[in-house]
């Protein structure tokens, strides 16, 4: 693999932070079997043959600042480096992994990708404003999507995966994920923001959004506009409403990983849509 040439400085390349993600991602795009699937500054979401992860290149950055001329041998061991990612994720050992399995809200487009790259249908049921309800394997800088042939090998029901995923989403909430609140009264707001990955997931445990609800007035409505946001706030105020209506549409568009800027609320203990009248 051979980079273009970029500016030289007496020193060899000059990139800032901006021109080095850059090419970064032409070089990642360029190679078989690496996709990049977005971009947030120094962040990548990467698809690699073995899993879809999180990349930081921060300390990739760093290094190329103290050494400029070994700009692509930086970039050629981050490329090996994905490359020979290899998670534990064996699909026969689904006692070892069952702890690390979550459930991970995703745009039900996905499945049209997953079918024109060729790949083993992945593992999902139905949510709603056509969103769909995956179930991942949680790494440390990624996560692995359950598919058919996991499920076929492991010999497990999905239903049973589901259930166990949900669990482990919700001891994780409650253990050690906290969430943020503003305002008081028709004003207040609940957020999860911990960037953990499943902060928009965690709508799928009412039990938890339940003990927001007692103290909101009038029905509390949930915004999920992005992976890593969830809010809920009092429809009470006409105001506030409008307000994180519009902002929630915005944010599902702007901010990586979106969504839908569909709102959501909760009645007898379901997540039903919430109709902005």
């Amino acid at each position: 693999m051979t980079l273009p040439t970029g500016n030289g400085n007496g020193n060899g390349y000059d990139l800032d932070a901006r021109a080095f993600v850059d090419r970064i991602e032409q070089v990642l795009n360029n190679t078989d079997g690496i996709e990049v699937l977005q971009r947030d500054g120094m962040e990548l979401e990467v698809r690699t043959p073995d899993a879809d992860m999180r990349l930081n290149v921060q300390t990739f950055y760093t290094f190329y600042l103290q050494h400029p001329l070994q700009v692509e041998s930086i970039i050629h061991t981050l490329v090996k480096t994905l490359l020979g990612f290899q998670p534990d994720r064996s699909p026969s050992s689904y006692a070892a992994l069952c702890k690390r399995i979550y459930p991970m809200l995703k745009p039900i487009a996905l499945l049209a990708e997953v079918h024109e790259r060729q790949l083993p249908l992945i593992l999902y049921r139905p949510f709603l404003a056509d969103l769909m309800i995956t179930y991942v394997i949680d790494e440390a800088d990624s996560v692995a999507f359950i598919n058919e042939e996991h499920q076929a090998k492991w010999e497990v029901a999905e239903h049973n995966i589901h259930d166990q995923a949900l669990d482990n989403l919700r001891q994780r909430t409650l253990n050690a994920t906290d969430y943020t609140t503003v305002g008081t009264g028709a004003q207040r707001l609940f957020i999860f923001s911990s960037q953990d990955g499943y902060d928009a997931t965690r709508i799928l445990l009412p039990d938890v959004l339940d003990q927001w609800r007692t103290q909101l007035p009038g029905r509390m409505v949930i915004g999920i506009p992005n992976r890593d946001f969830l809010i809920a706030f009092s429809d009470l105020d006409r105001m506030t409403l409008t307000s994180m209506a519009r902002q929630i549409q915005l944010d599902s568009i702007q901010r990586s990983y979106g969504l839908t800027d569909q709102l959501f609320t909760l009645m007898n203990g379901e997540i039903r849509v919430y109709e902005l009248e």
